[in-house]
């Protein structure tokens, strides 16, 4: 953080007003105006930031967190604060005017920028922006802004800007995570024996790669002194453009030069690699098909193209051989820029194909597939015509889905009359009644709201359908609106969608050992006895750490206590016994214990940052709540004194109570 002098020089520099000094003083003195919360559908907590020596809140794990890794590690970023003030903001909304308290997520302060700064994702700002387009606009060159805010701050010669989360680079974020404990060592250092050895093997090696770098260390080196070098900036990797996660396809370079050298040659293809006949880009990751086989070209060497299989079988050939079959059209490329929009019908095709439609489309594809080499002259055992329609079909789906096998799936031939024939009035009344009647906190059963539908229907004289219809209109309905609507949001919590997030933004379960870890308390199935004087002590609590990544219990803690903080830091006392470390991140819930200033400051001094998962919203537990039941299930119903019995507790007799 700043000094009092270089805080003066800095307002000097900026020519502050005494006016905006007074702000900035007061913003740099307090404490955040609010504290975070998580609702439904965010993930908040604290990052326990070494450049500002406190702990800064975020709101969003996939957006505020971002924000505050892109500050913690930009040089240029003084300093910044979280929930840093509240002031009041007005706009027109439909003509009228419209005011309302106002609190930024940050405040910045840079070598050359000083403002507030809100973070928004990009498809709530195109929202908000129609719904009130004076409060949230774009300018000519792209940029989100919002004039309210933007006058606010302008009356104390400051700033303010709006970031969206369309400028968050997630492969930098996810390096930056995985370097972090390097990039915050004060003592960070190689020996120059160590580092010599390092810069010979990527010298000799220009772009090689993490994973072959690190087999060759043998004794010489670690991955530490790796990661180390690249900190210091004695090896170059280029966090933006590569996941180092990906050590496969991570190159290393003695310095940025180098890479960008290698690119410009990347870019500029020899003769050899013009092999462009048939349309097909020689390149790592390039599908083609090679004797109705596909293959992916994992390699491109000097002299040969090396291919792998589905079987992760590899090949390979050189690069006359493949020029001359691919001018021959005996090689092909597979293009799937035109897949993504069918996708969705060929999943609905075999989906919807029978088990003998399968049996039928394997029968036909091997009657066909001789045929479709180009040099086949063998005489056709079966109807050419028929042959021809399915070689049509074939290539027909091919070039629609990427795959003709799906052509030769037989169509479905729907026979009979399969139009609505109830009338028009009657459904529409049917959906009604489901929604205004069955569909309520009241929980009125569907004969019910049957019977009542079909009073309605005589006095308008209405046809009304059958019970079997209605009921099939009941299950039409959407499963989580309509137990949501009935029994509330917690009930309809396990018919909600379930999203899998498998991009850079938010790995499930971290990169790595220790970088998400999970805490959390359940009390036991078992009530347990003094060996001494025989007395009930009742059921014990166990609190787990679990990680993520390799689903290990780091920790476990068990006491007669309810939970509460000092179980807490006991478990985290129990994995640095055992492990002689903290994890990065720790994921709670909303328990009372995990808000203690206690544990919060243990963790803030350690450097792990918290996150706090949504209430009522067990999936984001998942790891510790499927082992609480795997450890009653696998371990205390072994045990004597478990409690399964007491589920009927009338039917306990005295010589089985536990």
């Amino acid at each position: 953080m700043l000094s009092e002098d270089e805080f003066k020089l800095l307002c000097l520099k900026h020519n502050l007003s005494a006016t905006a000094q007074n702000v900035i003083q007061q913003i740099r003195a307090s404490e955040p105006v609010r504290r975070v919360q998580s609702n439904a559908k965010n993930v908040s907590g604290f990052y326990s930031s070494n450049k500002m020596g406190m702990a800064i809140q975020f709101e969003s794990h996939t957006l505020e967190l971002a924000a505050i890794y892109e500050k913690e590690h930009d040089e240029n970023v003084l300093e910044y604060y979280d929930q840093p003030s509240l002031f009041c903001i007005t706009y027109e909304v439909n003509g009228r005017n419209r005011g309302h308290n106002y609190t930024p997520d940050f405040f910045v302060i840079t070598s050359d920028w000083i403002g507030w700064e809100e973070w928004k994702t990009e498809e709530e700002l195109i929202s908000l922006s129609e719904r009130s387009p004076t409060r949230y606009c774009r300018d000519k060159s792209g940029k989100w802004r919002c004039p309210p805010s933007e006058r606010y701050a302008e009356q104390f010669d400051l700033s303010f800007r709006v970031r969206s989360s369309k400028e968050i680079n997630w492969i930098y974020q996810s390096n930056i995570r995985l370097l972090e404990d390097y990039l915050l060592d004060d003592e960070l250092a190689v020996s120059k024996k160590t580092m010599q050895t390092i810069l010979d093997v990527v010298k000799g090696n220009p772009g090689i790669t993490v994973e072959k770098l690190l087999s060759q260390r043998e004794t010489a080196f670690t991955s530490d002194d790796i990661y180390s070098l690249i900190v210091l900036g004695e090896l170059y990797v280029d966090l933006h453009t590569h996941r180092m996660v990906d050590v496969v396809s991570t190159p290393v370079f003695i310095d940025s030069q180098t890479a960008q050298a290698f690119k410009f040659m990347e870019r500029t293809p020899t003769v050899e690699t013009q092999v462009q006949a048939s349309s097909i880009e020689v390149q790592v990751g390039t599908e083609i098909q090679w004797d109705g086989q596909r293959w992916i070209i994992s390699n491109v060497g000097t002299n040969s193209i090396f291919l792998k299989d589905n079987d992760d079988l590899t090949t390979d050939i050189t690069y006359e051989a493949f020029k001359t079959l691919a001018n021959q059209g005996k090689i092909k490329g597979i293009n799937r820029q035109f897949h993504t929009e069918n996708d969705q019908d060929a999943h609905n095709i075999l989906r919807q194909a029978s088990k003998e439609d399968l049996e039928e489309a394997n029968r036909r594809y091997k009657i066909i597939s001789p045929r479709l080499q180009e040099d086949y002259i063998t005489p056709i055992e079966h109807p050419s015509r028929t042959v021809r329609r399915w070689i049509s079909k074939y290539h027909n789906a091919e070039r629609k889905f990427g795959n003709g096998f799906l052509g030769l799936i037989p169509e479905k031939k729907r026979r009979g009359n399969h139009l609505d024939k109830l009338p028009v009035e009657s459904k529409e009344l049917a959906l009604d009644f489901i929604l205004n009647q069955y569909e309520t906190i009241k929980q009125k059963n569907v004969l019910s709201v049957f019977n009542l539908y079909q009073e309605e229907c005589k006095d308008r004289n209405i046809k009304a359908c059958s019970y079997t219809t209605f009921c099939k209109y009941v299950h039409l309905r959407p499963k989580y609106e309509q137990k949501r609507n009935r029994k509330g949001k917690k009930a309809a919590y396990d018919k909600e969608e379930w999203y899998w997030e498998i991009d850079y933004k938010t790995p499930r379960h971290g990169d790595r050992p220790f970088e998400i870890c999970h805490i959390d308390h359940t009390e036991l199935d078992i009530e347990l006895v003094c060996s001494k004087t025989k007395r009930n002590l009742g059921k014990p609590w166990a609190t787990f750490m679990v990680d993520a990544f390799t689903r290990r219990i780091l920790a476990i803690h068990v006491t007669f206590e309810k939970p509460s903080y000092r179980a807490c830091m006991m478990t985290l006392r129990e994995c640095v016994k055992r492990h002689s470390r903290l994890p990065k991140f720790l994921v709670v819930d909303g328990g009372k214990e995990f808000e203690s200033i206690y544990f919060e400051s243990l963790l803030a001094l350690n450097r792990c940052h918290k996150k706090k998962r949504p209430g009522a919203k067990p999936r984001f537990g998942t790891v510790c709540e499927r082992l609480f039941g795997t450890a009653n299930t696998m371990f205390i119903y072994n045990l004597l004194g478990n409690t399964q019995i007491m589920k009927n507790v009338r039917q306990v007799t005295k010589e089985v109570n536990p």
